[in-house]
């Protein structure tokens, strides 16, 4: 399960690499121009699998001209129901903030776990996760200066 897009608006943010994806094995596949989900391993060859859409089969990584390495993700074990939390920004984008519903989160093989919102975005940017009922700090409103 990819956990959907990039909600940061700072380009700063970018440079920081979170592992943000999630699936079932641990592991992402990197190709030139695009990254697939490992979905499994060859019980002889024990090299990675990705599903080719095209053909509707399990494929090696190293079937493919372009595939550069493997990174690992959090190996999804259970998802939870947010309960009522939300995730604040204090400076989203150009000062404005953003406050979301965190509507799950999503618990790692190691315990990590990582909220998301309704629109599949992960949440571990956030300035803060505020508890049902907190409302967001004094002067997070304010547009940055």
């Amino acid at each position: 399960m990819h956990s959907g897009g990039e909600r940061c608006a700072s380009p700063d943010s970018l440079k920081v690499e979170k592992m943000t994806d999630f699936n079932s094995t641990g592991w992402i596949a990197l190709f030139a121009n695009h990254q697939a989900n490992v979905e499994g391993w060859d019980p002889v060859t024990r090299v990675a699998l990705v599903v080719d859409p095209e053909r509707g089969v399990m494929r090696s990584v190293t079937d493919y001209p372009d595939f550069s390495r493997l990174i690992m993700a959090h190996k999804l074990v259970s998802v939870i129901p947010g309960r009522g939390h939300r995730a604040h920004w204090h400076n989203f984008e150009r000062g404005v903030p953003l406050t979301e519903e965190i509507i799950g989160w999503m618990v790692s093989e190691l315990g990590t776990v990582v909220p998301f919102t309704a629109d599949g975005a992960t949440a571990e940017d956030a300035d803060v996760i505020l508890a049902p009922g907190v409302e967001a700090p004094p002067g997070s409103n304010r547009p940055a200066g």
